[in-house]
């Protein structure tokens, strides 16, 4: 659906229909369980349409064969429920439960960069030494440019950091493979056998060629060591290494974010990934030099434990490579109120309709509009939500939702949540008991927005929030804590407005091995850069003299700049020689934005910043009460002699003080002695003042921490491929085995093992819900390419007990030697030999039935043919034979068994191979030169000969259950009397009349009378019934027995 999009800033009184053009389904659903790019997971949601499914879960992508399964039902039918699975990890005992609740870890879930406690011994031939495969972090000292303290003023007006000459940073995490290491060298130095291993973990930057150093000139070298020797590199002749010029200069080619792997699949490849690519604008904050001074250094988490004891090892070296936990998603920090006092009040924060990484940056959220009320009998203000485009900018806006007029007031109807809808079905994973796992909803409002929710604090639903608090500011950011000291140097801890610390100096987060300089080891209190914040909203050079933002005499306003995030970089110095003075004329992104979205650890570890915290470090807390005023006061009765100007005027000199701290009577700010007004000033003062200024009262922020539950690092575990499930031979959930996928350091696989592998426990629950007659209603299930035991017992032995739907399974396939293959083997399938395995498997269910071969369909999204798995063509299949005829039809031959849509097989199959896999119960996909792929046949996998051993009749007995069942529903808490049997049979009887006047079944019989129902049965409410049918074309009837009760139907 096209998105609806404001390019223009201003008012808009007109809100956006937000009433998605979708069609309605209709009918009873195919069930399809699978991977998709986005949406919620492990919620079933049933869609009418491809467009709407295109809508929540993304459309077609070759990795993943869900959406092509969806889009081939739909093309026939109007209806299929969709589950999208991601990693929920496979919790069971008691103690896995324990360590989610105490540590958010999750058995089995994502993935731990482990690496080798303990330094590894140093190699003879290249002093090797260090610790190996663990989380590595680039850090340097930086020195603020001369105009820094000016133009934009991030780093001198914060409170952790300590001189704004001498800056520590992180500006890179990586995560290294099993037995690598990186280690740095000078930009002139080789790679020397006679180092003492600490040379190799910091150094001076300088010039390639030695010769004299130029600013932009700052260059060193990175080694990536791989104890896969000659398999990996040989640079300088040196075998195992590789060896890169290396720059942190975001302007240069030899940039970190250019030269190292940033694409977690070739993590195995490359044997790391910059996981954190951590820009610093050379502009701003250039890399430090001081003659034979160390400025760059590589650290390491340290093994000192953390706030929190972990089973096994619970030191900081292990803990920063901690991912293991289950999917979450995306939301930004709560949003506060103005200062009351030294008060701001938690009002809410937003999440994104769609679960795991995707949504971290696809969406940024903006406040804007902000109206203090002017009704003494209403003190609820007003304010505007707008959900934009991450990648636009203020100067290019692109707004795909907005909602305007909003407020905190829980009866009104334009309450923030009742708009926007704050409700959240989400399945409960962390119940110990089995039967108290289920789908629960969180929220009053149903979701009218297409991409977020709102969630409110409840201190605010209960009445414990000032009516007249309006969205003034958000918290900080969750960020990675790399030093407890919450300052750059770790012996001066952070402090509060009351001079109360809030850092501590006991212990080392990060640390390097071997130091050789004090420099060096300074670096240890690096931090993550601070988050940057817009500190004017004008255009042109502010002066680079006086109190903080002093206008420039060529500065001018412009209302389309929002406080708050600011997503551009400054400009270059390639095309602005002073951009520090003139911040606002560039519309490059700046890409640190978008590493501040990404999921940073598991914050129960310690290893996040959290609670006051993450407001104070680098004072993240954002809120327009730090915006100031040229305007100078004592108290808050002078601010009307000073407010006398247009907005436009006062916004001239108006800048944000990052580190200002509100008086708590006036709530001014003081600078250089001058006690300036801020916007919490006006609004605690005059509405009427105050909404003079509603087109500059807004600011924007970003969501941020959704994660997929999944380990990136190897594409068939993030995919969840064939591969991931299986304990096969090159499986990934291989038993006591580290399938060498570069994380781990012991023979257990780090994904877990056979049904407790992710894989295979995360689709394990999906199929428990898609099987929940309480949460689905389905004819068909599929779960395309999964075709392992491990999931397709499970799953047959659901839809059994679900009893209202046929399973269409997807079989393993094998190669020479019985070899077993997968979707990305190259070998050939062997019929004969995926036969003869599938037989002795033994699978007897009349509820199930399996197809071969795989298929090659056209993509048009994509413009490309994709090889899908035959459950694929078997759904396109049902579908089309629901449309041109009924369930209870064959859908297989020439009339409803045609794959039109098919363009190729995998394998051709003679006359003797579809005998082969007809005899294993395998329905051959067949290959015939004039009618093109056929399905050529329609068993089940019912053992016995029967009826039942036929898909069509199967259906046609699941459609007679839905049949009593709706009848049935109509009757509960009827008492058992004669006229209530008589009604039960008398509605039943045409409906079976209409199937058996469309070929459905030769003659039936409908029985509930006195001949099985008893006095006990009449005592206790129970209707005993039985329904005798005979399937067309059978010579044998089928007898379907079921009771009613008060909690409904239960067939026998």
């Amino acid at each position: 659906m096209a998105e609806q999009t404001f390019r223009s800033p201003g008012f808009f009184e007109q809100e956006i229909d937000l009433a998605a053009k979708k069609v309605d389904p209709q009918g009873i659903p195919a069930g399809v369980i699978g991977t998709a790019k986005q949406g919620p997971a492990f919620v079933p949601v049933t869609v009418g349409s491809f467009a709407d499914f295109e809508t929540k879960f993304g459309t077609l992508d070759s990795d993943r064969f869900g959406p092509y399964a969806v889009r081939e039902f739909l093309k026939n039918r109007q209806s299929v429920t969709f589950l999208r699975v991601l990693g929920a990890g496979s919790n069971e005992t008691t103690a896995h439960f324990e360590n989610t609740r105490k540590f958010g870890t999750v058995h089995n879930a994502g993935f731990s960069i482990t690496g080798t406690i303990a330094p590894r011994s140093p190699d003879p031939a290249y002093g090797g030494g260090g610790h190996t495969g663990v989380v590595q972090f680039i850090c340097a000292d930086h020195d603020a440019v001369t105009n820094e303290g000016f133009g934009y003023r991030t780093y001198s007006d914060n409170d952790s950091i300590n001189s704004v000459n001498s800056m520590r940073l992180v500006r890179g995490v990586v995560l290294m493979a099993t037995g690598t290491k990186l280690e740095l060298l000078h930009a002139t130095s080789s790679y020397q056998t006679t180092y003492f291993p600490g040379m190799k973990n910091s150094c001076v930057p300088g010039k390639i060629d030695g010769s004299s150093l130029v600013d932009a000139d700052k260059y060193f070298k990175i080694v990536l060591s791989s104890s896969a020797a000659g398999g990996f590199a040989s640079d300088e002749g040196k075998v195992g290494l590789k060896i890169l010029s290396a720059s942190l200069d975001p302007n240069s080619a030899q940039y970190i974010g250019n030269i190292l792997n940033t694409d977690p699949r070739k993590f195995q490849e490359e044997e790391h990934l910059l996981y954190l690519d951590l820009p610093v604008e050379h502009e701003i904050a250039p890399v430090r030099v001081a003659a034979n001074t160390h400025t760059i250094a590589l650290m390491s988490g340290s093994e000192n434990k953390a706030g929190v004891q972990t089973n096994g090892s619970g030191c900081f070296l292990s803990l920063f490579g901690n991912f293991n936990t289950r999917y979450t998603t995306p939301k930004t920090t709560s949003f506060i109120s103005q200062p009351y006092g030294a008060k701001e009040y938690d009002l809410f924060h937003f999440e994104t309709l769609s679960d795991g990484s995707d949504a971290n940056s696809k969406y940024k959220i903006s406040i804007a509009n902000l109206r203090a009320s002017t009704d003494s009998g209403d003190k609820f203000g007003t304010f505007e939500v707008q959900v934009r485009a991450f990648s636009d900018t203020d100067t290019n806006i692109q707004i795909l939702e907005r909602y305007p007029n909003l407020n905190l007031n829980p009866d009104s109807d334009r309450y923030i949540a009742r708009v926007i809808g704050d409700k959240k079905v989400q399945y409960d994973f962390d119940q110990i008991q089995k039967s108290e796992r289920r789908l629960v909803v969180q929220g009053k409002f149903p979701n009218l927005s297409q991409r977020i929710r709102v969630r409110m604090n409840g201190s605010l639903e209960a009445g414990e929030v000032p009516a007249d608090a309006i969205p003034f500011g958000f918290r900080g950011l969750p960020g990675l804590k790399t030093s407890d000291s919450m300052t750059d140097i770790t012996t001066t801890a952070l402090t509060d407005r009351n001079s109360n610390a809030i850092g501590d100096t006991q212990a080392l987060r990060l640390t390097s091995e071997g130091l050789v300089s004090n420099a060096a080891l300074d670096l240890s209190g690096s931090l993550l850069p601070p988050v940057p914040y817009r500190f004017k909203v004008t255009r042109g050079q502010v002066a680079a003299t006086g109190l903080k933002g002093q206008p420039g005499t060529d500065e001018r306003v412009d209302n389309r700049f929002y406080w708050g995030v600011r997503f551009e970089r400054i400009p270059r110095s390639t095309t602005d020689t002073n951009g520090i003075l003139n911040t606002n004329t560039s519309n490059i992104p700046n890409p640190l934005i978008k590493t501040y979205t990404k999921f940073q650890g598991i914050s129960k570890l310690d290893t996040l910043l959290s609670g006051a915290g993450a407001d104070l470090q680098h004072n993240n807390k954002f809120s327009l009460s730090r915006v100031a005023f040229m305007n100078m006061g004592t108290t808050l009765a002078g601010l009307f002699t000073e407010f006398t100007g247009s907005a436009r005027d006062h916004m001239k000199g108006a800048c944000y003080i990052r580190n200002g701290a509100p008086d708590k009577n006036t709530y001014t700010i003081t600078d250089n002695t001058q006690k300036r007004y801020t916007l919490a000033s006006l609004v605690h003062t005059s509405s009427v003042v105050f909404n003079r200024f509603t087109p500059f009262a807004k600011y924007s922020t970003h969501f941020h921490g959704g994660f997929d539950g999944l380990n990136i690092l190897d594409k068939d575990s993030e995919l969840f491929r064939d591969r991931a499930f299986s304990s096969d031979a090159n499986g990934k959930a291989v038993e006591n085995t580290n399938p060498d996928i570069g994380i781990g350091v012991s023979t257990a696989n780090p994904m877990g093992q056979g049904r407790l592998a992710n894989a295979n426990a995360s689709v394990h629950r999906a199929i428990d819900i898609m099987t929940d007659p309480i949460s689905t209603n389905i004819n068909v299930l599929a779960i395309p390419g999964v075709r392992d035991p491990f999931v397709t017992d499970h799953a047959i032995d659901k839809i059994e007990d679900y009893g209202m739907a046929v399973y269409v399974m997807d079989t393993l396939k094998y190669g020479e030697n019985g070899l077993r293959l997968y979707d990305d083997s190259p070998e050939r399938v062997v019929v004969r030999d995926t036969a003869e395995k599938f037989t002795n498997r033994a699978i007897d269910s009349s509820y199930t039935a399996t197809f071969f071969p795989d298929v090659f369909i056209n993509d048009p999204v994509n413009n490309k043919t994709v090889k899908v798995p035959a459950s694929v063509a078997a759904l396109g299949t049902l579908g089309f034979n629901d449309r041109v005829s009924f369930p209870w039809f064959a859908p297989a031959g020439f009339n409803r068994g045609g794959l039109d849509f098919v363009v190729n097989v995998e394998t051709r199959l003679s006359a003797d191979d579809r005998d082969v896999l007809y005899d294993a119960r395998v329905n051959p996909i067949a290959t015939f030169p004039r009618n093109g792929f056929v399905i050529f046949g329609q068993k089940t996998l019912q053992q016995a000969k029967s009826a039942l051993d036929r898909i069509n009749v199967r259906r046609l007995l699941l459609e007679v259950k839905r049949q009593v069942v709706r009848v049935a529903d109509r009757i509960l808490f009827e008492p058992n009397t004669p006229q209530t049997r008589a009604t039960f049979v008398g509605r039943v009887t045409p409906l079976l009349s209409v199937i058996q006047a469309q070929a459905g079944i030769e003659q039936f019989k409908v029985v509930m009378d006195n001949t099985n129902n008893t006095s006990a049965d009449v005592e206790s409410n129970r209707l005993n019934g039985r329904i005798i049918v005979v399937p067309t074309r059978a010579v044998e009837f089928i007898a379907i027995d079921f009771i009613i009760t008060n909690s409904g139907v239960q067939f026998e």
